[in-house]
């Protein structure tokens, strides 16, 4: 069996398995032709389990389906910089604050 070699049993997922999930789905997400998915978002959170606070849920909401060519520059990158901030604790586990 394939998944056995990843050491992955029947019916089940690992760490990596959701890192690599949420990495592909996040990266062809934020690509400029493409347009902004809270579907994207909530997904995500929902396989890793993270919350995600109810303010920038509000915000995403309302980007929900504009396409990234459309936003100015600068909200462009604050939004980049609000969902990587959200993941980073998959993304980049060893970046993660402790005091936080």
């Amino acid at each position: 069996m394939v998944l056995s070699n990843y050491g992955i049993k029947s019916g089940e997922i690992n760490a990596n398995v959701q890192v690599n999930a949420v990495a592909h789905s996040l990266q062809k997400m934020l690509k400029t032709e493409m347009h902004f998915s809270v579907c994207c978002i909530r997904d995500c959170a929902a396989l890793c389990q993270i919350c995600i606070s109810s303010e920038r849920m509000k915000v995403y909401q309302t980007q929900h389906c504009i396409n990234w060519s459309e936003m100015t520059n600068e909200f462009r990158q604050i939004l980049v910089a609000m969902v990587l901030d959200d993941f980073r604790c998959v993304l980049n586990p060893s970046d993660v604050s402790i005091a936080e």
